[in-house]
């Protein structure tokens, strides 16, 4: 009988994997704007990758052995923060994966173990961009990170957000020549070898300190360049503005199952050329954070959406910030009963009735249609974005959300206009009351939620950041 193991040592490689696997990172699907809106939870994700990189460390730091087991698992991904505390992380990491030769033990170089980048302004140390500006070189922690991105040909996940100016950029190095310069034929592949098994792509991209419009061009130019990764399944951008004409990609995505847009500052047309590019979309989410809708209405979008109405299963459209200078008549998206598989809808009323629901009864004498009569058979969730909260703005009792005859009208139809319905939620700045609505929706089986939100000029901590870095500039 063999005698009972007392170390890792006296394990087989097979069991000390399976022990070493579970310290891999928790990777983050979200872009930093959307992940620090809890920030608690992004803090504490953060910090347990940190222990568990430590306790990666020292397992390769215990033996020969162990470290070529642990090796990989280690070096699968890397995290850092622009900070003065992140540019040694970055400095010292890109001075191992670039070198030519391989890890001690093993068959392949460091830089090829690499499925993973997560780059944020913050950590779960207090390490911010906005309190290293006098010493932190942005140039140069940028260069670096470029350079590690050139080495990671085998990455899947990438979740990045930048600070472009016109003395440095992450960016614009690493796209193929001719997005930088505006030719127009392909000339080159993105990061030189053209990320050929990246599957998720995190973006966002702040532009500071001087005229930002080829900054914000960024926006077209990587996404064109993505239009080459033939694997990326999933791009979710954040906080992108678009200046100048609006020209098409200079490809398509062939894989893209969900795209993410949210507070934005694009145009409608902007995000019509973006869906345009797309076959079979499956994830739709686009909110915007401010846009001027002078002479566009919610309708513009819904030729673009028709495109993916026999594969799209959530749709997420909050247009609670554009200003709209449209009859309500016109405001209306359009019915979304041929959107056959669709599951999930998280909708603002203006963009689904054409008109903000009010207190006071009807919407007006030329919208009859009702909630349910614009919602597909297939729906399981919905979720509705109130334009404001009823009961403060009002001055009415906060409990009037009761009062809301649309609501009402929702929970007489919906059982048999979309019998796969479970679940209705209503979001607003303001949270209010429903106790008659939840049991009506309880009656017939139906689970009611009533959120308050946070308003998202409401965190104002990183707009605060920004406004110190932007001062902080040459």
């Amino acid at each position: 009988m063999a005698a009972p193991a007392t170390t890792l040592l006296d394990l087989p490689d097979e069991l000390i994997l399976e022990i070493i696997r579970p310290l891999s990172c928790i990777r983050s699907y979200e872009t930093q704007s959307t992940a620090f809106k809890d920030k608690k939870k992004e803090r504490a994700r953060q910090h347990e990758n940190h222990v568990r990189q430590l306790a990666l460390h020292s397992i390769c730091l215990a033996s020969r052995r162990l470290r070529g087991i642990a090796i990989p698992t280690l070096y699968a991904s890397f995290n850092a923060s622009a900070s003065l505390y992140g540019y040694e992380r970055v400095r010292l990491f890109h001075r191992t994966i670039t070198s030519l030769e391989h890890g001690l033990g093993l068959n392949s170089r460091l830089a090829e173990y690499i499925q993973y980048v997560e780059i944020r302004l913050a950590d779960s140390h207090g390490n911010h961009l906005s309190n290293d500006l006098e010493t932190l070189e942005l140039s140069q922690y940028y260069y670096l990170l470029g350079e590690i991105l050139m080495q990671v040909s085998n990455i899947q996940h990438l979740s990045i957000v930048s600070v472009e100016n016109e003395e440095f950029s992450l960016w614009s190095p690493i796209l193929p020549g001719h997005l930088a310069a505006g030719a127009s034929t392909r000339l080159g592949t993105v990061a030189s070898h053209g990320f050929p098994k990246l599957q998720t792509l995190n973006l966002q991209i702040h532009a500071l300190g001087y005229d930002s419009s080829p900054i914000h061009a960024m926006f077209h130019r990587v996404c064109s360049a993505m239009t080459s990764v033939l694997s990326l399944t999933d791009l979710r951008t954040s906080s992108f503005s678009s200046t100048g004409s609006i020209k098409p990609l200079s490809g398509s995505f062939q894989s893209l199952r969900r795209l993410e847009i949210t507070e934005c500052e694009l145009p409608f047309d902007e995000v019509l050329n973006l869906w345009s590019a797309c076959e079979g979309l499956r994830h739709i989410v686009c909110s915007w954070a401010y846009l001027d809708g002078q002479g566009v209405t919610p309708s513009d979008l819904y030729t673009g959406l028709l495109r993916h109405s026999k594969t799209l299963e959530t749709l997420c459209l909050n247009l609670r910030e554009v200003r709209f200078d449209s009859p309500a008549t016109q405001l209306r998206l359009g019915s979304l009963q041929p959107f056959t598989r669709l599951e999930s809808l998280t909708i603002c009323e203006i963009a689904l009735l054409g008109t903000l629901i009010s207190l006071e009864g009807p919407f007006g004498p030329d919208l009859h249609n009702h909630i349910s009569d614009c919602l597909p058979e297939s729906l399981k969730h919905l979720e509705l974005l109130f334009t404001k909260g009823v009961g403060r703005d009002s001055g009415s009792d906060p409990s009037e959300l009761d009062d809301l005859l649309e609501l009402w009208h929702l929970a007489e139809n919906c059982k048999s206009a979309m019998p796969e319905l479970a679940r209705v939620s209503v979001r607003s700045a303001f949270r209010r009351g429903a106790p008659r609505l939840t049991k009506a929706f309880n009656d017939i089986g139906l689970q009611f939620e009533n959120f308050e939100e946070t308003l998202q000029f409401e965190n104002i901590e990183e707009a605060l950041q920004f406004e110190v870095i932007e001062e902080a500039l040459p």
